[in-house]
């Protein structure tokens, strides 16, 4: 059994006594001690392996409080009836559960080293365990904290030029979370919704899954077609106006101010999604539709997942006062999904001006980096593709030649590391998106030389 064959492994972390405890279990389990065998003394255990009677009374208790041994008294321990246990693991259990070489995901769209000071942001999160422990004792608003709720308000006046009292913000884990607290009280409204095409295909789901009726409506350079949306009978849309996504194209205008006429016309509502309009490299950020509508029938998303960290979900929506009433009556049937630590260490990072300056700081540093991205491909020109949708966001469309095979392309890219997203449900496209926020300055060239070389090797034969 035990004897002098037990051998402890030095420098593993793992202490004597669970080793042998792991030891006497795999033992038990693979039948090799039987049903009411007794165990050795504690004495002649730790005399034989050179450990203290601690360390083998630590392993034995561990294994009777699992329910592996009987503990008699002034008799000793006894081994279990373990049949059953030995009928599901029997010779098929390991010793132990070995390492896997982790699954690698390719990632070049997530923040670019340098571009987010942890300092600052340690700094905040410090000062909420200092100074509002006593907040933290109870679980928050579900509609997120009025702190950060007030922040944001003011955040996106000053930026954007939209118009929100902090009732207004809704704060939650990500679009996707908010989009289904949305669809749970708008179908009082209509279980139908128009989407651009092609567009966020993840937010339509989250509708459909709703049970709503999707409607495509496609894009032309300016954005959403109009006249199919309304020759539709939706009465709520979804568009992104600053940059759409995946052209980045804006709507002027004039097409705003038509669309909201619409909104006003169908007694419909607007979800305007604000995605990456911060990050605009050529003129200044346009301003959103919420700001110029008169009417209150704009429902407003934002995130700070790409100006801040991916791995940070902290997104928010901003409702029509008509909608709250609405919201109201379904709020409570949802818990808030952000860490109420995260949130009230967002409210003082942005009331203390560090958001800000981290703005300023990425607007500069990915501009530059914009800038490296299309001189790269200027100096690396081809056919296979176009370089398109380059004046703003963290990403740019490739649209391909008929002749490359864009799945071949997408799967030799990933293989070296270079992350090319198709567009879901967009039969017949010839566009890939690749984000290059995760790619250092100094890799940019190299980059773009693997995909002007991968794009010649996906051709047709």
């Amino acid at each position: 059994m035990i004897g002098f064959l037990m051998q402890f492994e030095e420098g593993t972390g793992v202490p004597k006594y669970m080793q042998l405890y792991q030891r006497l279990k795999e033992d038990m389990l693979k039948g090799r001690m039987k049903k009411g065998e007794k165990l050795p003394s504690v004495r002649s255990v730790a005399s034989s392996l050179g450990v203290s009677k601690i360390t083998v009374e630590n392993a034995y208790n561990q294994l009777l409080v699992e329910g592996f041994v009987e503990s008699v008294p002034k008799s000793g321990y006894f081994v279990q009836d373990l049949e059953s246990t030995t009928m599901i693991f029997g010779e098929e259990l390991p010793h132990s559960i070995e390492e896997e070489e982790p699954f690698q995901e390719v990632v070049t769209d997530g923040a670019s080293e340098g571009t987010f000071h942890f300092q600052e942001w340690k700094k905040a999160i410090n000062g909420v365990l200092e100074y509002e422990q006593e907040a933290l004792l109870s679980a928050g608003d579900c509609q997120g904290e009025y702190a950060l709720r007030y922040e944001i308000a003011k955040f996106i006046y000053q930026s954007r030029g939209v118009r929100a009292k902090p009732s207004q913000v809704v704060v939650g884990a990500g679009i996707q979370v908010l989009f289904s607290l949305l669809a749970a009280f708008l179908r009082q409204k209509t279980k139908e919704i128009a989407f651009e095409y092609p567009g966020f295909s993840k937010g339509m789901y989250i509708f459909e899954d709703h049970g709503y009726d999707t409607m495509k409506i496609p894009i032309d350079e300016e954005g959403l077609v109009l006249k199919e949306l309304e020759e539709s009978s939706a009465k709520i849309v979804y568009v992104s106006p600053s940059h759409q996504y995946p052209t980045g194209s804006v709507m002027p205008i004039k097409k705003r101010m038509q669309l909201l006429s619409w909104a006003e016309r169908v007694d419909g509502y607007i979800i305007e999604d604000d995605y990456d309009s911060m990050l605009r490299y050529e003129g200044y950020p346009v301003p959103a539709l919420q700001g110029i509508s008169t009417s209150d029938r704009v429902i407003y998303a934002g995130s700070f997942s790409k100006l801040l960290l991916p791995s940070l979900r902290i997104s928010f929506i901003i409702l029509p006062k008509a909608l709250l009433p609405s919201f109201h009556e379904v709020r409570n049937r949802y818990s808030q999904s952000v860490s109420k630590i995260e949130q009230l260490a967002l409210a003082s990072y942005m009331k203390e001006g560090s958001f800000l300056r981290h703005l300023r700081r990425i607007r500069m540093l990915y501009g530059k980096k914009n800038q490296l991205l299309v001189d790269a491909f200027k100096k690396n020109p081809t056919k296979d593709f176009q370089l398109v949708g380059k004046e703003s966001g963290l990403h740019v469309v490739l649209s391909f030649a008929p002749k490359i095979q864009l799945e071949k392309m997408v799967h030799i890219a990933r293989e070296e590391g270079i992350l090319l997203e198709g567009v879901e449900e967009y039969p017949d496209n010839r566009i890939l998106v690749f984000p290059y926020s995760g790619i250092s300055d100094d890799q940019m060239e190299d980059v773009v030389k693997k995909i002007v070389s991968i794009a010649h090797e996906a051709k047709k034969s």
